[in-house]
């Protein structure tokens, strides 16, 4: 049932708060399920940063980072909150023993999938938020 959930239902509700508050809501990650979530030049920064933090023996569920940028001349801020790889439900479709039933029903919806391998308590993601500014 997650996968039907993290595949409709999530991005719809990030485009929905994306719409209502007039930027982007989203997630991504350094190893995705879903193509379209791929990072970003910046996002893919914060989460190496995150990743370095986490080593250190940050938490990675406080793990977060703003910022204001330029892009093509406009302001934009940027935020990012590292999501932590929960044992339950996530470890069911992204760790290091999922189903072998789940495990094909993954790869019919997602063939070029990287996003399995992953203990809990690690980084698995973030969210990111990206919105104009005046």
């Amino acid at each position: 049932a997650a996968l039907g959930v993290c595949k409709t239902v999530a991005p719809s509700i990030a485009s929905d708060l994306g719409s209502a508050y007039g930027g982007k809501i989203g997630r991504t990650a350094l190893k995705v399920r879903n193509p379209a979530n791929t990072a970003d030049d910046f996002e893919r920064d914060v989460m190496q940063r995150f990743l370095a933090e986490a080593a250190n023996g940050a938490d990675v569920a406080k793990l977060e980072h703003a910022e204001i940028v330029d892009r093509n001349g406009k302001r934009v801020f940027r935020y990012m909150k590292a999501i932590p790889m929960a044992a339950a439900p996530c470890a069911a479709c992204h760790g290091t023993a999922v189903a072998p039933e789940l495990l094909q029903s993954i790869r019919e919806l997602y063939p070029d999938d990287q996003a399995i391998g992953f203990k809990p308590g690690e980084i698995r993601g973030a969210f990111t938020i990206v919105k104009p500014l005046p």
